[in-house]
């Protein structure tokens, strides 16, 4: 729809709602005035002067308490709206007794509420972190995790020697494996943890939180206990000086 076209409908409904209104006050005025210019007609026609008086008196009287509820009633809104955004915030003074303690049964009935909606921390569904995990990956599955966990081996196997690269075409177990040849590193605790690796990624089962936790733990020491051989094996140095340059 158009600009244009809205400016046309808002002003057609501004002239409705105004027309409408004018026409049901001049209405109400007619019928509102019809009865007392009646009564004063008649007074006047048989001389009933203080009749005329009694009925002007109630009908002034009545106009002016309309006038002051709504002289009132306009001030009390400007005064009100004037007053927002307030300069304070309300507290229970500002409220009678009866509604400041409604309005905090309320809130802590809202409270309940909201803890009761909220999951218990023993909630743990094999494959995710439970909602109040320890851990700083809320929500990311524990596959994914440890995806990107293992591809820490090859870095710092990588750091220590840039040559020992897994090949694309070679599994992390071979991988595992042919590092025995060039750093040293606990062989025991490695082959357990890719052998977890392997069954968690691809047995189709989602592994569980305390699975994971193992599998966290093997893997800290298996990261720590990666470093070059000593000294005193000069093969296993002098294998590794060859091997500079090539794809491992």
């Amino acid at each position: 729809m158009s600009p244009r076209h809205n400016l046309i409908s808002d002003s057609w409904a501004r002239f409705l709602y105004r027309g409408s209104l004018f026409l049901l006050i001049f209405f109400t005025c007619g019928f509102v005035i019809v009865t007392p210019a009646d009564l004063i007609s008649q007074a006047l026609r048989n001389k009933q002067i203080f009749d005329v008086i009694i009925v002007a008196a109630i009908y002034f009287a009545v106009g002016l308490v309309a006038l002051i509820i709504y002289v009132n009633r306009l001030y009390s809104v400007r005064v009100a709206l004037s007053d927002i955004p307030k300069r304070y915030v309300p507290g229970e003074q500002d409220f009678p007794k009866r509604c400041a303690n409604t309005i905090e049964s309320e809130l802590i009935r809202c409270r309940m509420i909201q803890e009761a909606l909220l999951p218990p921390d023993t909630v743990s569904h094999p494959g995710l972190p439970p909602p109040h995990s320890e851990f700083d990956f809320p929500q990311v599955p524990y596959v994914e995790v440890l995806m990107e966990s293992v591809k820490l081996l090859e870095t710092k196997a990588s750091t220590l020697y840039p040559t020992l690269r897994r090949k694309p075409s070679m599994s992390w177990k071979e991988y595992v494996l042919s590092l025995g040849q060039y750093v040293n590193f606990d062989e025991v605790l490695g082959h357990r943890f890719i052998d977890a690796y392997e069954d968690a990624r691809y047995s189709g089962r989602p592994i569980t939180e305390d699975k994971f936790k193992d599998m966290m733990r093997m893997f800290t020491l298996l990261l720590r206990s990666i470093d070059l051989p000593d000294k005193g094996s000069e093969a296993s140095l002098e294998f590794v000086e060859t091997t500079r340059g090539w794809d491992i």
